[in-house]
C-alpha cells in the first residue's frame, strides 16, 4: 500500500508504484525496464532514432531534464576509432623470423589474398611452417580485419557531409509493428498500489521525478497535495508492443563485443585507461537500449480527491499543457490533448494520444555486458 508519510517523498513513492503497475499490467521485466519523461512522440524516422541514439542513465525512469545523456552513436564512433592493432604488434606475436617468412610467401600468391581472406590463408600456412603462433596470428590479423571494417563503416557517418546515425526500426516501420501489435487495458489505484522498487534493477532511492507536470518539482506544494491524494488512473492502449532496436550499418557488434572482452589489453587500446573510460564504473558506455516499449492510441483518466483551491486549479489546468503526470506528454502536435477538469475534492486530468501517432514510453536498457552478449 502506498506510504502516506509527509516526511518521505510522495512522488518518487507514487510514481515507483506507477513503475511497478505499468510493468505488471504490459509483462515488462523490471529487471531491465525504464521510464522515460516526457516520452518520445516521434513524427519521422530522424526523431525517432533521435529517441534510440542515447545512452541511458542508471535509474528506473530517464527524466530528460536532469539527465544530459550522450549519444550512443557518438561514444561508439569515439570508441572504435581508439582502438588498433599495428602491424608491429603482429610482428612481436609471432616472431620477426616468422613474420619475414610469412610476407616472403604473400609474394607468391597470385592472386594476393583478399583482406578478408588473410586470417585464413594464414592459419593454412602458419599451421605448416609455424604452428606454435598459428591461432595468435590468425586472431591478430582477425582483430586488424575487424578495427579496419568497423572504422571503414563509420566514415560515411563522419565529417562535414556526414549521414545521420540511422536504426532500425524506420518510423514507417514502427507504425507498420503497432497496427499488428496487440492492446491492453489497466487500472491503478494508489491507495493499494506497491511502491516497492527494491527488486528492480535500480533499486533504492530515485527521486528525480517531476511533480504534476512536466518541469515542477516534486516538493511544490501542488505536487505534494496531489501525490498524498487517493490517485485511479484508467489506461487504455490500442496497440502496443516492446519493440528491438538495431543500430544501422554504421555498427559492428562484434567490434564492440571485442572491446568489451579484451580488458585494458594494448593492443587493441592505445592506452590501458581507455577499457575503463567507456566500461569502467563512471565510464560512457556503460549501458544501452536493447528495445522500446512503444505504444499507440494511449487514452489515459486520471482521478485525484485532493482539495485544491481555485487559484491551485488554475495553474494545473494552464500548466498540465506541458504534459502531466504519470506520462508527461506534452501537447505539442495536435494529436495530443490533455484536458483538466476540477471540482472542490476533485481533480480529473483526460490524456489522450490519437491513433497512428505512436509513443514511446521507455526503454529496455542493458548492461554493456549482456548488450554485447560476453
Amino acid at each position: 500500500m502506498m506510504a502516506t508519510d509527509t516526511s518521505t517523498d510522495a512522488v518518487t513513492a507514487l510514481t515507483d508504484a506507477w513503475y511497478n503497475q505499468l510493468a505488471a499490467s504490459l509483462s515488462l521485466s523490471v529487471r531491465n525496464f525504464q521510464l522515460l519523461q516526457p516520452p518520445a512522440v516521434p513524427t519521422g524516422d530522424q526523431s525517432l532514432w533521435d529517441s534510440f541514439n542515447v545512452v541511458p542513465p542508471v535509474t528506473l525512469k530517464y527524466n530528460r531534464w536532469v539527465y544530459q545523456q550522450p549519444a550512443f552513436f557518438k561514444q561508439y564512433a569515439a570508441l572504435v576509432n581508439s582502438l588498433s592493432f599495428p602491424e608491429s604488434a603482429f610482428v612481436e606475436d609471432i616472431g620477426a623470423d616468422t613474420y619475414v617468412q610469412w610476407t616472403a610467401y604473400l609474394k607468391t600468391v597470385s592472386p594476393p589474398p583478399a583482406p578478408n581472406e588473410l586470417p585464413g590463408v594464414w592459419f593454412q600456412w602458419a599451421m605448416l611452417h609455424a604452428p606454435s603462433v598459428a591461432n595468435i596470428g590468425r586472431s591478430d590479423l582477425a582483430t586488424q580485419l575487424l578495427i579496419g571494417g568497423a572504422q571503414a563503416a563509420l566514415e560515411p557517418y563522419e565529417g562535414p557531409d556526414a549521414k545521420q546515425a540511422d536504426y532500425s526500426p524506420s518510423f514507417g516501420d514502427l507504425k507498420n509493428i503497432l497496427k499488428l501489435s496487440s492492446g491492453a487495458s489497466f487500472s491503478f489505484d494508489s491507495s493499494t498500489a506497491d511502491p516497492d522498487v527494491s527488486g528492480s534493477w535500480v533499486p533504492g532511492d530515485d527521486p528525480n521525478y517531476f511533480g504534476v507536470w512536466t518541469g515542477s518539482s516534486t516538493a511544490f506544494r501542488i505536487s505534494r497535495k496531489f501525490a498524498l491524494s487517493k490517485i485511479t488512473v484508467t489506461a487504455a492502449f490500442d496497440h502496443f508492443g516492446v519493440v528491438p532496436v538495431t543500430p544501422g550499418p554504421w555498427y559492428n557488434s562484434s567490434m564492440l563485443h571485442l572491446a568489451w572482452v579484451s580488458g585494458a589489453s594494448v593492443p587493441p587500446w592505445v592506452s590501458e585507461s581507455d577499457w575503463d573510460r567507456y566500461f569502467g564504473a563512471s565510464g560512457k558506455l556503460t549501458h544501452a537500449i536493447g528495445s522500446v516499449l512503444a505504444a499507440d492510441g494511449i487514452t489515459l483518466t486520471l482521478h485525484s480527491d485532493a482539495n485544491f483551491s481555485p487559484e491551485e486549479q488554475a495553474v494545473i489546468r494552464v500548466l498540465a499543457l506541458m504534459g502531466d503526470w504519470p506520462v508527461y506528454c506534452p501537447v505539442q502536435l495536435s494529436a495530443i490533448t490533455n484536458t483538466v477538469t476540477s471540482a472542490p475534492g476533485s481533480l480529473t486530468i483526460r490524456f489522450h494520444a490519437a491513433p497512428g501517432n505512436p509513443v514511446i514510453l521507455g526503454y529496455n536498457v542493458f548492461d554493456i555486458r549482456s548488450y554485447t552478449g560476453a
